[in-house]
Parts: C-alpha cells; sequence; structure tokens
C-alpha cells in the first residue's frame, strides 16, 4: 500500500483510541462495518476520500487542505497536529 495511505491509517486509528471509540463503536457512528473500520486502520484498503471525511466526523474533526506552506503556521498555532503527535490535544477541535 502507498506510504500516504498508510499515515492516514495511522492517524485516523490514533483518533479514534484517543475518543475511547470501538471499531464497532465507530462503524455504527458512520455506517460502516467493524471490518471496514479495521481494514482501513490497517492500511489494507485505499479508501474513498468520502470514507475519510465520514471516518473524521466520526471522531470528532474534520478534513481540510492546508496550503504547503502554511502547514509549519498551522502545526505552531496548534491547527495541526505535529508529525508523532497525532493524538495529542492539539487536535481537540
Amino acid at each position: 500500500m502507498h506510504p500516504t495511505v498508510l499515515d492516514v491509517a495511522t492517524v485516523l486509528r490514533s483518533l479514534r483510541k484517543h475518543r475511547s471509540l470501538s471499531q464497532r463503536e465507530l462503524g455504527e457512528r458512520i455506517g460502516l462495518t467493524q471490518a471496514q473500520i479495521s481494514r482501513i486502520e490497517g492500511g489494507r484498503v485505499d479508501p474513498r476520500l468520502s470514507s475519510v471525511v465520514e471516518y473524521a466526523r466520526g471522531v470528532g474533526v474534520e478534513v481540510m487542505l492546508v496550503p504547503r506552506r502554511a502547514v509549519p503556521a498551522a502545526v505552531t498555532l496548534g491547527v495541526l497536529p505535529a508529525i508523532g503527535n497525532v493524538a495529542g490535544e492539539s487536535i481537540d477541535g
């Protein structure tokens, strides 16, 4: 699988765990099965953008596109998590 898919999968899994949700609970919230959640989090599928957006909303965050040049400022302001800090307090929008 492409490294980007694995990066997204890691962030999604961390967000779910940070919210103390089981895969089954999240699936019920967003209309996916536990098996589908598991495949997404395991990086075994390349999910559709709509699935990523629904997953994100299910754990209380929004998917946003940020201009690359603005990423350092967004991290500094706490709008985006720093690399390796995907489950930190800075993502509690």
